[in-house]
């Protein structure tokens, strides 16, 4: 929020910052899904508005996980599969493609089309595994286990959920390991082994509550009420859902809730307590019509009918029954079921043929060599020793050049740093060391005004060095060796002088930028140049706008820094201030610097520099 704040430029970190600040207001803690929609929705302009491919997908992705999370999956549905248009369309990172197809499986989940949620997440995981994806998606097998669960197949779910959480475990997602922990007891609770599960649902709680993620706790909560339940505990579950029911109250989430009411009813069917029973089933049978879950209605049309036979009240547990019938249709249960098989057939199959295939690749490969080898043994003898002896001498030759390398680089380095102390901290501090000697004689001469100026002049001087001292650690630091690096540290520098001329500035950088690697000199050259350059920028333009863009088209870096000042004759550019530096500075990196300007018409610098 600080940020957005203070960073009103429309540019790709707006967006960045949007995206991260919509997924924390809907994510964790409380959830506040209004207001995460509507920062959301802005950042979703802005990245359409930049063609910023990655602000777009995410943008897309916490959209509709808000839907997700308030039990609307038609439209998380179509926001997960926008998500994934953009990451085909952008050429999106090959992990950002993968999480996409498993999102838009979760909601496929939802709405209980488990045909498709195998069929999509088979896809994602074949990609994994023909890209060697390392770690491979969590989400795609949690997709795999809660479609087998779903089906009624609940060991077969297993492996996929104990895939899942190793995953999770191994990169300490701790909000991750919670939800396939939840998944994990509810599975157990299929299998009837409820040891398991209580095990499972109270670690799951743990870790919920670690990351106060109040919607999952409530989850955690009905399903450790219900496996009390199942093991005729009911007045020791009875707490753990009201909890549950006291948290989607507070939510306001219409789908819990009424997961929550159908549970409570059911403890209280099972004390014998029919009139609170009855109440809770009803509302909550009420709630999943108002949301159109038909699965939730029909299991609680069928728990009501159920409870109505228990009351005697036989003629509206005939009317409950007849309901049921019309919303069954075990057909579609019997085809999704096939096609399910089918899918998980087909990518065993071809998982087995590409071994089988691969195992006969390999037995040809190896009769071809034993053939080989036994015409090869002979001249293997008599090379071999000269062999080794070319080897070692190689070897020995490639370690001392690359120890040489090594020496030369860090040589060029310690000459760097030492060049630099000198130039741009010796000078200061001999003046600093000058002036500190003449105070003493100046006060001892009464003379204030001077020894003032002389005060100022070494805090003036001292400020220099501390600036000089931070730019050349921030050059030799490794961690700055990208191109982002370099325009984030130009931003920083610009800010401030822009705003204290009234110049509005904005930087647009490549978002491929992000990962591009650059060496120190390179790195170097380009923050001095484009220092300089907004330097004079601020001290002569007079603009009232400017831009710096940096932008990665094949192997060329162009960095762009124009404003809409009152410009001047290039024909005179080499008496202004640094162009002959900034020109010597853009050969060393064997680039050109081209200035475009006219009286009144702007100036436009721009910096080409080859890069790998």
């Amino acid at each position: 929020m600080v940020y957005l704040k203070n960073h009103t430029a429309l540019d790709t970190n707006r967006v960045i910052a949007l995206n991260v600040m919509g997924r924390e207001l809907h994510s964790t803690g409380t959830p506040n899904y209004k207001r995460a929609d509507s920062v959301l929705r802005v950042s979703e302009k802005l990245a359409l508005d930049l063609h910023y491919g990655l602000g777009l997908g995410k943008a897309y992705t916490n959209i509709a996980s808000i839907y997700f999370l308030t039990d609307r999956p038609q439209q998380a549905l179509a926001y997960f599969q926008k998500a994934l248009s953009v990451a085909e369309a952008y050429s999106l990172s090959l992990r950002f493609t993968c999480g996409a197809f498993s999102n838009v499986a979760a909601a496929y989940n939802k709405l209980g089309q488990y045909d498709k949620v195998v069929e999509i997440q088979l896809r994602s995981l074949r990609l994994q595994e023909e890209k060697n994806l390392r770690p491979r998606i969590s989400a795609t097998y949690e997709g795999l286990g809660n479609a087998y669960r779903n089906l009624g197949k609940p060991r077969e779910a297993l492996p996929y959920y104990q895939q899942a959480l190793a995953i999770r475990q191994a990169g300490k997602e701790i909000q991750g390991m919670a939800i396939v922990e939840n998944n994990l007891g509810v599975t157990h609770d299929l299998l009837e082994q409820y040891n398991q599960s209580i095990s499972y649902y109270r670690r799951a709680l743990k870790h919920a509550e670690e990351v106060n993620f109040e919607l999952l706790q409530a989850d955690i909560l009905v399903n450790l009420g219900l496996v009390y339940r199942l093991t005729n505990r009911p007045l020791e579950g009875l707490p753990y859902v009201k909890r549950s029911l006291a948290i989607e109250q507070k939510l306001q989430n219409k789908g819990g809730l009424g997961t929550a009411f159908f549970n409570l009813g059911q403890i209280y069917q099972d004390l014998k307590q029919f009139g609170p029973a009855e109440e809770y089933m009803r509302k909550a049978l009420t709630l999943a019509n108002e949301v159109g879950n038909k699965q939730k209605i029909t299991d609680y049309t069928a728990g009501l009918a159920e409870l109505y036979n228990d009351m005697k009240e036989y003629k509206l547990a005939y009317d409950k029954q007849v309901q049921l019938a019309a919303l069954k249709d075990s057909s579609v249960t019997l085809a999704t079921n096939r096609q399910v098989e089918e899918l998980i057939t087909q990518y065993k199959t071809e998982k087995k043929e590409q071994q089988i295939k691969l195992l006969n690749q390999q037995a040809k490969i190896r009769e071809e060599e034993l053939t080989n080898k036994r015409l090869q043994t002979t001249a293997l003898l008599i090379t071999g020793t000269l062999l080794l002896l070319l080897g070692a001498m190689i070897t020995a030759w490639l370690l001392n050049r690359a120890r040489l390398r090594r020496l030369e680089e860090a040589q060029q380095l310690r000459k760097q740093i030492a060049h630099d102390l000198h130039d741009e901290v010796g000078s200061t501090l001999s003046s600093i060391s000058l002036l500190s000697g003449m105070v003493n004689g100046i006060i001892a001469q009464n003379r204030p005004e001077s020894v003032e100026r002389a005060v100022q002049k070494i805090n003036t001087d001292a400020r220099q060095i501390l600036e000089a001292m931070d730019e050349i650690i921030w050059t030799i630091n490794p961690s700055n060796d990208t191109l982002h690096r370099i325009a984030l540290r130009l931003q920083e520098y610009a800010q401030p002088l822009m705003e204290s001329k009234n110049i509005q500035f904005s930087l647009v950088a490549d978002p491929t930028l992000d990962t591009l690697p650059i060496p120190m000199e390179v790195r170097r050259n380009l923050y001095l140049i484009g220092k300089e350059a907004i330097n004079n920028l601020v001290k002569y333009s007079e603009a009232t706008q400017a831009t710096m863009r940096f932008e990665h088209q094949k192997d060329q870096l162009n960095v762009v820094i124009e404003d809409n000042g009152r410009g001047f004759d290039t024909s005179q550019l080499s008496e202004r201030t640094g162009q002959a530096s900034m020109q010597q500075r853009a050969r060393a990196m064997a680039g050109t610097l081209n200035v475009q300007s006219g009286s009144g018409s702007g100036t436009k610098l721009h910096v080409s520099v080859p890069i790998g």
